[in-house]
């Protein structure tokens, strides 16, 4: 249909909207991306899993109970990054390749239903292509976030290693896409691979044109943000009469009982960072939250179905 073609587009198309939004204002939007995701797509997408823990319990006990596993999750990757920054930070932008890529696939392969899927490991390689081509090209700017979650400087040694984890990163993902291709060569007379691969080419551009605490925010923001937030506006929404606009903002308002706390973990992080600007530390201190949520963030949208 005409109007659920038209939500297709508009992740890729608020992308394109930011990138000369970018080049129009004499300013830095890098930390204001950020900011502006706590409060409208990135951080309410994250803190919808409320509503989905909600639509998945039948009962308060088997609520808290998931409840109290997502917290310990979170928990556990704190701990993580206290005891082995190093290791964790590399891990969360694997999980990051893995998390990002999977919801564009399910994306195109919900629309395209009608069409031959494409393998995960092609989602897993546009992932790679989003956190490989800032960590290899500018690894001094893609660690600082970091550097101040961690307390460990962006050294010669620390950008030469964040490199060849972008390069491992890229090729191991290319090697798995190309293998899946090799078995299953139907996926190239998919459609939903198609025009996969024609926004893929665009947040490529992206990635190369834009410094890199602004390009994961964007695609953060604009592009998973955004698609999640209208996956769930069609799972768990469609049945209501109200304009779009209204169910976003529902939605948002729904997800205020983990937002609110959310935010306030972050403002209390950010307290602790030695960065002069207080928008950058509220920037970093965001990061360091999605760092700890996103392990169980991903694995609850895993349960989600494909389609409504």
């Amino acid at each position: 249909p005409a109007p659920q073609a038209l939500l297709l587009l508009v992740p890729i198309t608020l992308l394109t909207a930011l990138w000369v939004l970018c080049r129009i204002l004499p300013h830095d939007l890098s930390a204001g991306v950020w900011l502006l995701s706590l409060i409208v797509l990135g951080m309410p997408h994250g803190a919808m899993d409320i509503v989905v823990l909600r639509q998945q319990t039948h009962n308060t006990a088997a609520f808290w109970k998931k409840i109290t596993s997502y917290l310990l999750l979170m928990l556990g990757a704190w701990a993580s990054l206290m005891l082995a920054p190093r290791l964790t930070v590399l891990a969360f932008l694997v999980l990051t390749a893995i998390h990002f890529g999977e919801a564009d696939r399910t994306a195109f392969t919900a629309f395209f239903s009608d069409s031959p899927s494409f393998p995960r490991s092609w989602a897993w390689l546009r992932g790679s292509l989003v956190i490989a081509i800032p960590c290899f090209l500018h690894p001094d700017q893609s660690w600082l976030p970091f550097a101040q979650l961690t307390h460990i400087p962006a050294t010669a040694h620390t950008q030469q290693t964040l490199q060849w984890f972008a390069l491992a990163l890229f090729v191991l993902a290319s090697c798995n896409a190309a293998t899946s291709l090799i078995r299953s060569p139907q996926t190239i007379r998919s459609r939903g691979f198609l025009f996969f691969c024609l926004e893929t080419l665009v947040a490529i551009a992206w990635f190369l044109t834009t410094p890199p605490l602004l390009a994961i925010g964007g695609y953060f923001l604009c592009i998973h943000a955004s698609r999640h937030m209208l996956r769930l506006m069609d799972q768990f929404y469609r049945k209501t009469p109200k304009p779009l606009a209204t169910k976003q903002l529902t939605m948002h308002l729904d997800s205020l009982a983990f937002a609110i706390p959310a935010l306030l973990c972050i403002l209390l992080w950010s307290s602790t960072l030695d960065t002069p600007s207080l928008s950058h530390r509220i920037a970093y201190a965001s990061i360091g939250f999605y760092l700890i949520s996103t392990l169980p963030h991903h694995l609850l949208t895993r349960t989600l179905p494909t389609s409504a």
